[in-house]
């Protein structure tokens, strides 16, 4: 043996031996062996590696930097070098130089998982999302037994997200065989192969699920939806009864089945189960509609446009899905126990058409009444109530319905025996939930707003109502109202989270209805009194002409808005943004207005704070035409206009409520003439 090769066997132990003191801690011990190594071989890249390996773990940052450069000078294939040398640089923030030298050490072992992951690490604090997918995938794919079955699921939807189905589906597969019980595994990667339209795939990787996880309704839900694409309606049927079995309180289920039968022409059978996914989830639209689909394949058009359009399902109907007795039905006045605060009594007004340029009465104008009963309050001992977005329901300890303080469909609440549990609260509750009283402007003031004024008009001490119940309490005009009404936000329960409640004393404003909306002579005098002082402001910036912009909404703006805008500033029309006002000060700019033009939506609830004789023009799309600031006005002795849009958007496939509108300027011009505005 050379004396070269003695000195290399010497060197090779004391590197040996100085790796051992690492390994153990003993960290001083360690750097002088390695420093002998080093006497023996100055030039050997491995034993500056096993010394800069040394000084890290010391904290010597900067030396083990320098050790790992003159590792690499030496030997330029030290892949570990250039990754302990890109960790370095990730430590002190140097992102560049860190990257670099993981690409290089990726370049020379691009089989190493470790490389990629801290690489990832770099790309997340830099933010580079994508990057950060891509390395965490090459990661995953070279060491995947390291990764939980929650990493594989993450990133699976990360890559799907990028549009890297492929290498999403390999992440799923790597989660089934790191969890072989893993039902989201099954559910994301059939998912993904129907997506592909490989539903054959899908259907047997959600029966290998259902075979290792029998009782997972989940997997048998998915197998009936990819078994109704392949039109294998039977089986899909099948599947979601068995999902029923395990959980019959999913509403999807039963309406799963209902389209099934739809299809099939069992029409009835169909209906049955939507009744009974609304029994489960009362406030779905989309189940309403499906329902009216149906009513208008029998030729049922008023039932039809009843359903889609306020959610109302017919009382035959009912009774023969609901199987509700009679008695079931009662009104607040028939119970002796309930005590009722008469505070406005019933009344008719005459209504003055809303007028156009085309000088023809539109059919959502054609009532020439509205009427209104009176209003009241009741407070009913040990009542129990429902509230969500399409619903309310007031019911007595005798488990009957007041129908009178109830709105929406009341009859799918009493019939039904999978709601959410109730909620008991103790002491005196008022309830205000009401249909359509979620989040909306203009439901706000008429059905949650009004009637909480009606609270302050009776002989109720509002300090000893120990919590109100309301739809939604989210938005910013919320806060400032319920504030200006003087309750505490501590006194405020959200239906929306709680909408199963029962009391010891449930209290309960009267919910007048007319024409399909809650407008009475008394809501819109009340709502002045609440936001307007006895003297109203006339300061000069408050215009008397103003243009209502919805610009900041997402449906029903007007398309064209700049040429409408450019329009009115000639004649004196100032544009006006509600968003970026309080509610007091829409309501002094709407006092102080003389003319008022928008489209239709929630800020022309204002109109109720407008002086008799103010000329409000509101602009629709000809397949939305609503009514209720043509109430408002007639109310408050507005003068209302109406423009229809011209039609503009053939490919529009939304809601009817959601679509913009196109203003045609010269009608717009005649009607304000018509009005003498101009």
């Amino acid at each position: 043996m050379s004396d070269i090769q003695n000195q290399e066997i010497a060197a090779f132990n004391f590197k040996q031996k100085a790796e051992k003191y690492l390994s153990q801690g003993k960290l001083d011990e360690a750097y002088a062996t390695c420093l002998k190594a080093l006497e023996i071989l100055p030039h050997s890249g491995e034993i500056h590696k096993t010394l800069g390996n040394i000084m890290q773990k010391m904290g010597k940052l900067e030396s083990a930097k320098n050790c790992y450069l003159k590792a690499i000078e030496e030997n330029h294939n030290l892949a570990e070098s250039y990754a302990n040398l890109g960790s370095i640089s990730a430590r002190q923030r140097q992102w560049e130089q860190a990257i670099k030298y993981y690409e290089k050490a990726i370049s020379i072992k691009p089989n190493t998982a470790g490389f990629y992951r801290n690489l990832a690490k770099i790309w997340q604090c830099l933010g580079k999302e994508q990057l950060v997918i891509e390395c965490s995938y090459q990661a995953l794919i070279l060491e995947p037994t390291l990764a939980p079955v929650t990493e594989y699921l993450s990133l699976g939807d990360k890559l799907l997200e990028s549009g890297k189905v492929e290498e999403a589906i390999a992440c799923y597969n790597q989660a089934i065989k790191s969890d072989k019980k893993s039902s989201a595994g099954y559910n994301k990667l059939g998912n993904t192969l129907i997506q592909k339209g490989e539903l054959d795939a899908a259907i047997k990787i959600y029966s290998q699920g259902i075979e290792l996880i029998p009782k997972n309704p989940s997997l048998y839900y998915k197998l009936g939806e990819a078994l109704t694409k392949k039109q294998q309606y039977q089986q899909a049927i099948t599947a979601y009864y068995r999902a029923i079995e395990l959980n019959p309180n999913n509403y999807l289920f039963y309406i799963k089945i209902g389209y099934i039968l739809q299809k099939q022409g069992l029409l009835d059978e169909a209906i049955s189960c939507f009744i009974k996914s609304l029994k489960i989830k009362p406030n779905v639209w989309n189940t309403y509609c499906k329902i009216a689909d149906i009513f208008e394949q029998q030729n049922h058009h008023n039932a039809a446009a009843e359903c889609r359009f306020n959610q109302k399902l017919p009382q035959d109907l009912l009774h023969k899905f609901c199987q509700l007795t009679e008695d079931w039905k009662v009104t607040s006045n028939s119970i002796r126990t309930i005590n009722l605060i008469n505070i406005y009594p019933p009344s008719q007004l005459n209504l003055f058409p809303s007028q156009n340029i085309e000088r023809k009465l539109h059919p959502s104008f054609q009532i020439n009444q509205l009427k209104s009963g009176e209003a009241f309050i009741a407070i009913v001992p040990e009542a129990r109530a429902w509230g969500d977005e399409l619903n309310s329901a007031v019911i007595t300890v005798d488990n009957q319905i007041l129908t009178d303080i109830s709105s929406g469909t009341p009859e799918l609440i009493m019939s039904s025996s999978k709601l959410f549990p109730v909620h008991k609260l103790k002491g005196t509750i008022a309830f205000l939930s009401v249909k359509f009283g979620g989040g909306c402007y203009y439901h706000w003031m008429v059905d949650i707003v009004a009637r909480i004024s009606l609270l302050y008009q009776s002989n109720i001490d509002i300090s000893s109502i120990d919590k109100f119940v309301i739809n939604k309490f989210q938005a910013k005009f919320h806060k400032e109202i319920i504030k200006e009404l003087g309750i505490p936000e501590n006194k405020i329960i959200e239906s929306c989270n709680y909408p199963h409640i029962q009391a010891d004393k449930l209290i309960v404003p009267s919910i007048p209805i007319n024409s399909g909306f809650r407008i009475a002579e008394w809501t819109c005098k009340t709502l002045k009194n609440i936001f307007l002082s006895k003297q109203i402001s006339k300061e000069s910036f408050y215009p008397e002409r103003i243009y209502i912009s919805r610009h900041q909404a997402s449906k029903r703006r007007v398309v064209n808005e700049a040429e409408v805008v450019s329009v009115l500033e000639k004649f004196d029309f100032k544009i006006i943004i509600l968003e970026l006002m309080s509610v007091k000060q829409q309501a002094l700019c709407f006092a102080n207005a003389k003319v008022v033009v928008g489209p239709h939506g929630a800020g022309l609830t204002n109109l109720v704070f407008c002086s008799s004789g103010t000329k409000v023009i509101e602009f629709f799309d000809s397949e939305y035409v609503v009514k209720c600031y043509w109430l408002i006005s007639n109310v408050c002795s507005l003068e209302h206009y109406h423009l229809i849009g011209d039609e503009f958007d053939d490919n529009f496939s939304g809601k009817p409520a959601n679509k913009d509108i196109l203003v045609n300027l010269q009608k717009l011009l005649d009607l304000m003439n018509l009005a003498k505005i101009i």
